[in-house]
């Protein structure tokens, strides 16, 4: 499980859209929302995610992380999950379409139990 935590934590990469494919180490304590996407559906990421607030932001490429696309049971792109002290407390998912369609104050509310 260290090793699955320290994969995540080298892969994580900011939520600029530019640096889609960039990797950035954030802290893995505390709250951490990660959005996986994939370069072909960029255009499809959750229009809210920067947006959000009191939370620690990460986007990563399923393409250039298989194993965590794999670990993380990643079916769908975009996938937004949200860790607590690295565990997952809830997860949404695009539908047939590859979108999210769950308002940006819904995704906030649950953001602001933790």
């Amino acid at each position: 499980m260290k090793n699955f935590f320290f994969i995540l934590m080298m892969t994580l990469v900011s939520s600029n859209q530019s640096d889609f494919d960039g990797t950035k180490l954030i802290e893995n304590e505390g709250l951490v929302i990660v959005e996986y996407n994939a370069p072909f559906n960029l255009k499809n990421s959750y229009k809210g995610f920067s947006s959000l607030f009191n939370v620690n932001k990460s986007k990563i490429n399923i393409e250039n992380n298989p194993v965590q696309r794999k670990e993380m049971k990643i079916r769908n792109v975009p996938t937004l999950i949200l860790f607590l002290d690295n565990k997952e407390v809830d997860r949404w998912t695009a539908g047939l379409d590859m979108k999210i369609h769950v308002p940006v104050e819904e995704i906030q509310k649950t953001i602001n139990k933790f």
